[in-house]
């Protein structure tokens, strides 16, 4: 399966209103770090999709909940 860009994206949205950037500095919380991680690389990497067989187990349980709780996006490859 694959990961879209605006997929990622709307993951990324969903975990910054669950759990906002705390403190002084505005930390990204650990589920949209981790988030967003990939999506700096894709970014990098000029690639609008990933296969969600290589992203880490956390990250992958991080777009299931996404995808559970928010009811994924059109154009999600998932749904």
């Amino acid at each position: 399966m694959e990961l879209r860009m605006q997929a990622l994206e709307a993951a990324i949205n969903y975990w910054r209103a669950k759990q906002p950037a705390r403190g002084n500095e505005y930390a990204l919380s650990p589920p949209v770090s981790r988030l967003a991680r990939v999506y700096a690389l894709m970014i990098y990497y000029r690639q609008d999709r990933i296969a969600e067989e290589g992203l880490e187990p956390a990250i992958l349980a991080l777009i299931d909940a996404w995808r559970r709780d928010a009811g994924g996006i059109q154009g999600d490859s998932h749904t």
